[in-house]
């Protein structure tokens, strides 16, 4: 045990005078379960007494059983606070104002250092977070891998909760699989926690809401925000408040609801002006500029957009959010028929999914310019654009996505007469939109008699 691994070996670190105790009674842990097998709670009666120092392990033991910091224990210019604690608190600092390009630069540099393989963790999970909130995810990926592997086997149930919401995250946006079932059992052990964190349970619930969003299960996406919301509410966290409400609006656009959507909408605006959180204001200027595009206000949507567009490129924000924003400009000009104007937005959208990786944007690109190509007369042109983003919806499990792809098509070929090749796109829109009502992975090799069978 921890307890006795190091003795006779370290001379121990010099606490603040009643701090462990006082943590401990904060927490309302008792010996035992600050103990949590790893020490003896005579250990901690000792510490707690100061009849004996700590050893820095043991320490941050302690503190992550209480939820406290180590430097809560310290006593100010101890010997303990040495220059490298002093660098990973300054990188802690920084990941929790969100400076994230500083995380990047001094945690890459500080794993060049020799470093404990819990504080080797801990630097990986800052540098994690950094490149998810970037939207860099397969950069991010690496570092969460590690860092969880490392929080799994010191059986640091907390940070391995947290490690997998933040896997799960950056898994989400490269469209993998399995994002949704790790949130699911990062959700599920959070939960189970003891001192209950409604903090994360929020983050996580959020982040499943959002990955519903993506896969456009707008009712199950609100039931996940709106538990969220509660859970934010509880210990007044406005930036997930924010987060949530933003996520409902987006929920609510989607079934229909502009109303309740703009009302969600406004809250997230306020809240994270409140919070300063720049980007996250450009994406919701963003989104309500969409949703009024969707009610025909076209002058202010193009200004909301406008605006996000200009704050994108204030914020350096990640090529991802940037195509989103092209495609809505272009259909703006779709709208108003400028035909060269919105091609020039729709080809620049494309060129960010594309440099991005980000498939949605790719497949929106794609149908947009399709539409605009029909409008043209270029068949051709247009056929090959929405036969491109139904193929790249089909390597996704974006159902609802998908079914309106082949709708968009089907109307599309209606208008050309062309009613054999129409009712073959409505059919597999009918297929997709009932085996998704079903919870059954349709894909395009699955035949009509195979789709019934499966029914049945």
């Amino acid at each position: 045990m921890l307890g006795s691994r190091y003795r006779g070996r370290r001379k121990g670190v010099a606490v603040r005078a009643g701090s462990v105790e006082q943590a401990r009674r904060e927490a309302k842990l008792t010996l035992a379960q600050v103990a949590a097998g790893q020490l003896t709670r005579t250990a901690i009666h000792l510490i707690e007494k100061g009849r004996t120092r700590p050893s820095m392990e043991t320490l941050q033991q302690i503190a992550r059983q209480t939820r406290k910091p180590i430097e809560f224990f310290l006593i100010p210019d101890s010997p303990a606070y040495t220059e490298r604690q002093e660098q990973l608190r300054e990188l802690q600092r920084l990941t929790a104002v969100r400076e994230l390009q500083k995380v990047i630069d001094i945690g890459t540099s500080l794993l060049e250092q020799k470093w404990s393989g819990e504080d080797a963790a801990l630097i990986h999970f800052s540098l994690g977070q950094a490149y998810c909130r970037l939207v860099r995810p397969t950069e991010a990926i690496p570092h969460l891998k590690l860092a969880r592997a490392e929080f799994e086997r010191v059986d640091d149930e907390l940070m391995a909760v947290e490690g997998l919401d933040w896997e799960s995250s950056a898994l989400s946006l490269v469209e993998d699989p399995e994002a949704l079932p790790l949130a699911s059992q990062a959700l599920e052990r959070c939960r189970r926690l003891d001192p209950k964190t409604p903090q994360v349970e929020a983050r996580i619930l959020g982040h499943i809401a959002g990955m519903h969003v993506v896969s456009q299960s707008w009712l199950v996406a609100i039931r996940y925000y709106e538990a969220a919301v509660e859970a934010a509410s509880s210990v007044k966290d406005l930036l997930q408040l924010a987060k949530m409400h933003h996520g409902l609006g987006l929920a609510y656009r989607w079934i229909g609801q502009p109303v309740t959507a703009r009302q969600h909408y406004d809250k997230a605006l306020a809240l994270y002006s409140i919070e300063a959180d720049e980007s996250s204001i450009y994406r919701v200027e963003n989104d309500l500029g969409y949703l009024l595009l969707q009610e025909g206000q076209l002058d202010s949507a193009e200004q909301h957009l406008l605006k996000a567009l200009a704050g994108s490129s204030e914020v350096n924000m990640d090529r991802r959010g940037r195509g989103y924003i092209l495609a809505s400009l272009g259909e703006v000009k779709l709208r108003r028929g400028r035909p060269e104007e919105a091609r020039s937005y729709l080809k620049d959208s494309l060129e960010e999914g594309e440099s991005s990786g980000e498939r949605i944007v790719q497949a929106e690109a794609h149908v947009r310019l399709g539409q605009l190509d029909e409008r043209e007369g270029k068949q051709g042109l247009s056929d090959d654009h929405l036969e491109t983003a139904i193929r790249i919806l089909e390597g996704l499990n974006m159902p609802e996505r998908l079914r309106d792809a082949h709708m968009y098509y089907a109307e599309l070929l209606e208008a050309r007469q062309d009613i054999a090749a129409a009712l073959q796109h409505w059919k597999r829109a009918a297929e997709i939109g009932k085996a998704a009502a079903l919870g059954i992975k349709l894909t395009r090799a699955a035949s009509s008699r195979e789709f019934e069978e499966s029914l049945a």
